[in-house]
Order: C-alpha cells, then sequence, then structure tokens
C-alpha cells in the first residue's frame, strides 16, 4: 500500500520553501531554487520526500501515463473502445457521408491510431523538461491533479506539435480522400470541419484521459506495480 504522508509536513514543507525561494539569489533560475532551496528546506524540516523527489515522481507519473496512453490508442480499435474518446463526425454530415464519403469516418479512425506513437514521443520529450510550480500543492490535490496541471501548461505546445503529426497520418491513411471528402462535405451541409484540427485535439483530449486514470490508479493504489519512487511520494 503506498505511503500517506500527513497534511502537517506538507503544511510546512510549503513554509519552509516560501521562506527559502525569497532568500534565493535573484539570479538563480525559479527551478534551480526550487530544487536547490526547496530540498534544503524539506532536509531542515526532517521531511522524507524532497522537492526533486516530488517532480521527479511527477514525471515518472506522467510518462507512465502517456505510454499507457500510446498502448491503449495505437492499438486496432483504440479509439473506438471508449465512449469519451470515440471518434465521430458532425451530425449534419451523418446521412449524406454514407453516400458522398463512406469510408471518412474509418480513415480519421486509422490515421489517429497511427499518429498516437509519435505524439507520444512529443509528450515524452515535454514531460522530461517540465517544471512545477508548486509540487507540494499538487501532491495534496485533486486526484488528477498533476495531469491536469500537465495539461494546462503544456497543451498549446502539444497541439501546435501534433497538427503536422496528424496531418501526415491522414495522408498516409487516405487523406486525400479523408480530407477531399471533408471538403465535399463542409460544402454540401453548410458545416465546417477540419480533419486536422478535430484528430489533433481528439488525440491530445484522449491521450490525457488515460494519463489521469493512470494517476488516479497511483494514488489510490490501484496499480499493482509501481516504482519505490512513486510509492513513498504518493
Amino acid at each position: 500500500m503506498p505511503v500517506k504522508y500527513p497534511v502537517l509536513p506538507t503544511l510546512t514543507l510549503l513554509l519552509v520553501l516560501t521562506l527559502t525561494w525569497s532568500a534565493a539569489p535573484a539570479s538563480a533560475g525559479w527551478g534551480d531554487a526550487l530544487k536547490a532551496a526547496g530540498d534544503a528546506g524539506a532536509k531542515a524540516a526532517g521531511l522524507s520526500v524532497t522537492p526533486s523527489q516530488i517532480e521527479s515522481a511527477f514525471r515518472e507519473l506522467l510518462s507512465m501515463g502517456a505510454d499507457s496512453a500510446v498502448e491503449s490508442l495505437s492499438a486496432d480499435g483504440g479509439f473506438s473502445q471508449l465512449a469519451a474518446t470515440s471518434l465521430s463526425l458532425p451530425d449534419s454530415y451523418q446521412k449524406i457521408a454514407e453516400t458522398v464519403a463512406p469510408n471518412l469516418l474509418a480513415n480519421l479512425n486509422s490515421a489517429a491510431e497511427s499518429a498516437v506513437p509519435a505524439i507520444g514521443e512529443l509528450f515524452q520529450k515535454t514531460i522530461k523538461t517540465m517544471e512545477f510550480a508548486n509540487p507540494s500543492g499538487l501532491l495534496s490535490g485533486k486526484d488528477d491533479a498533476v495531469t491536469s496541471y500537465f495539461e494546462d501548461s503544456a497543451r498549446s505546445g502539444l497541439s501546435t506539435n501534433a497538427a503536422p503529426l496528424i496531418k501526415s497520418a491522414l495522408e498516409q491513411a487516405g487523406a486525400g480522400t479523408a480530407l477531399n471528402a471533408a471538403q465535399k462535405l463542409s460544402a454540401m451541409t453548410g458545416t465546417d470541419f477540419d480533419p486536422v484540427s478535430y484528430l489533433t485535439e481528439k488525440t491530445l483530449d484522449s491521450m490525457f484521459l488515460y494519463m489521469a486514470k493512470t494517476e488516479k490508479d497511483v494514488r489510490s493504489g490501484d496499480l499493482a506495480v509501481t516504482s519505490e519512487l512513486l510509492q513513498k511520494v504518493f
């Protein structure tokens, strides 16, 4: 069973870190101040985990969640496994798409599944360089606090970098057909639908969904196997 730390030490850590950060040199990077002064403050307070360990645990947690998301979503039918990740077309497309573009939805699913591994690599690169403004606060926060923080901080950049990967995947999965069909349907129904934008955001939504589930499982102890660090921190 993962070790649970009482609230009082966390509050003590926050106080110590606040006092130490205020004394840190102005020229020092914020992240450096967190790791150096924060760890010293934690040890001085007699705590068993330091801010650096907490951040390392967060990165490990996010990395594990991203791997889980890639494994699930890149499988055949990966997006259709859950209602929350299932792909769909605009309501106004439903009937006419059966005639004009009967394979459009299948192409979208195929493209999304094939793009996930490369998008997962983007996630991993971002996780490695991620800094956490309030590690102790995230640790004592909601059961998806770390994932939510990561999404809020990194989503915009991930979306920008994922879009070309989605477009390339569409092109390899009959994209010319899919994109042209989408344009025809948009013109015929008066409903704009950009497959690249839709798949990019849907894929990110789905990645974060699985990552949040992993975080919840780690915090609750539902995952059978976790590292010593995760057990110590969470």
